[in-house]
C-alpha cells in the first residue's frame, strides 16, 4: 500500500465527504475512507480547504424569542402537512445553543475552501 494516498480520486473522496458533511473531524474521516489521518490531511490541503470557526458577531435581540417561537410553529405545521419535511430539510451553520442564551463554539469546527467571513 502506498504511504500516502493522495490521487485524484482519493481527493475526490475526500472532497466529497467534507461536502457533505462539513463537520466531519479528520479523524471520523481517516476511519471512513480507510486512509491515514496524514492522508486525509495532505488531501485537505492539496484541494485547499481549510478548517473554521464560528464566530459570534452579535447579540441576541428582545425579539429573537418570539422569532424563534414563530420559527417552531411554522416548522411544526410543515412537519403536519409533510411528516418527511425535516428528512428533506438541509440545516447549515448549526451551533449549540444554551437556555441562557450562550453560544457553545468549542467544538464546533467545519472545513471549506472559502473562508465565510
Amino acid at each position: 500500500r502506498p504511504r500516502f494516498q493522495t490521487t485524484e480520486e482519493r481527493q475526490f473522496e475526500v472532497a466529497q465527504s467534507f461536502v457533505e458533511n462539513p463537520r466531519l473531524s479528520i479523524r471520523k474521516a481517516s476511519q471512513q475512507l480507510q486512509m491515514s489521518v496524514l492522508s486525509i490531511s495532505k488531501n485537505l490541503k492539496t484541494i485547499k480547504f481549510h478548517p473554521y470557526k464560528i464566530h459570534l458577531h452579535h447579540e441576541l435581540n428582545e425579539d429573537d424569542f418570539d422569532r424563534r417561537v414563530q420559527f417552531s410553529e411554522v416548522m411544526m405545521q410543515r412537519i403536519d402537512q409533510q411528516p418527511n419535511f425535516l428528512h428533506n430539510t438541509v440545516f447549515l451553520d448549526e451551533a449549540s445553543f444554551e437556555i441562557t442564551g450562550k453560544v457553545s463554539r468549542r467544538n464546533f469546527k467545519y472545513w471549506d475552501n472559502e473562508n465565510p467571513h
